[in-house]
């Protein structure tokens, strides 16, 4: 009965009421071995949940409530309580969201048109995609370069997604190969996958963005969110960012509710080889991709080294044109590649 609230004390007296049923006031002290105004005081805890009724008056006597009815009392009030708890967190959410309102409305830039939004720093872009992915109505899609998000920020994401996805929207997600090193975000986006997210990992996606019923699209103004990001609105201005992450998505791998399906290594070092890899295919250099995968230029070339020697290639060039016939990257001959 704690679980309930029930105090132990309290409990204890129900308990010697079920095994003593003709007790009264004075036999409960002297079993219990507590005053009879210690007794009272629980009988009138018990008559408040309704788990007690009086008996004879006289003798100061009270019958416990059946314990299959007491439960069934019990519960009732939990239920209630949570009923009433649920409807509190509800206006909460309510007022959160009118505060997110005037938050994101006092920090943005919008254009006389309406279709583009400057956000400027990390915490209104984080409150404006908030906004949008409350929002949608149809489905959401987003790419993650780089390393894994936070557990903080995951922990607030899954309570989203959960919302999101209970509501009917879909829910697409790319990220990194080797942010899955990472057990926390690698944990979070199976959830995600088992609750009916889809996810699909890409040797180094090449840019962050996050789609929203393919009508309103969030790209940051640097390589990441930290300098703030741009909003476009309308089919015309989000068709490039859908497409982009249609074509990328295609060249992903799916992501299982269970591990399994990705390398076994922990530190996933084909996922950083096949990143370096994909990078070097799109024409970075070396610093640069040092930057996109937050590692020393130093390691960017023994990856590309260990690149270079695992695809059995001859130069940095011939390493990427092996990738991309591997599927790592989108080559000559790619569906996803426009022929002329």
């Amino acid at each position: 009965m704690q679980s309930f609230g029930v105090e132990q004390r309290t409990e204890e007296v129900y308990r010697a009421m079920l095994q003593l049923p003709r007790a009264g006031v004075e036999e409960l002290a002297a079993h219990l071995g507590l005053a009879d105004a210690d007794i009272r005081t629980e009988l009138d805890h018990l008559a408040g949940l309704t788990l007690v009724e009086p008996g004879d008056e006289r003798l100061q006597h009270y019958l416990a409530l059946p314990p299959d009815q007491a439960v069934e009392v019990l519960i009732a009030r939990e239920e209630e309580r949570l009923l009433a708890r649920q409807r509190e967190v509800d206006a909460t959410r309510t007022s959160i969201g009118e505060l997110v309102d005037s938050f994101v409305a006092s920090r943005r830039k919008v254009g006389d048109d309406g279709l583009v939004e400057q956000l400027d720093g990390f915490r209104v872009v984080r409150s404006r995609l908030y906004q949008l992915t409350s929002a949608a109505t149809r489905h959401a899609a987003s790419m993650v370069p780089g390393e894994a998000f936070s557990q903080r920020a995951t922990e607030a994401s899954l309570r989203l997604d959960t919302s999101l996805l209970q509501r009917g929207i879909s829910l697409r997600t790319i990220v990194s190969e080797v942010s899955l090193a990472t057990p926390h975000w690698d944990a979070y986006l199976r959830r995600t996958v088992a609750l009916g997210a889809q996810v699909r990992a890409h040797p180094a996606p090449p840019m962050l963005a996050v789609v929203i019923d393919n009508s309103s699209a969030v790209i940051p103004q640097g390589l990441d969110l930290t300098a703030g990001a741009m909003v476009v609105h309308g089919a015309a201005l989000t068709a490039p960012v859908a497409a982009l992450f249609d074509e990328v998505w295609h060249a992903s791998t799916p992501l299982a509710a269970e591990p399994g399906e990705l390398p076994g290594d922990p530190h996933l070092s084909e996922a950083r080889i096949r990143q370096v890899v994909s990078l070097l295919a799109q024409g970075q250099k070396d610093e640069a991709i040092a930057r996109r995968m937050g590692v020393s230029v130093r390691t960017v070339r023994r990856l590309v080294s260990e690149a270079v020697e695992a695809l059995h290639a001859q130069s940095r060039f011939q390493a990427g044109v092996l990738a991309a016939h591997r599927g790592w990257v989108p080559g000559p001959g790619h569906p996803d590649v426009p022929v002329g």
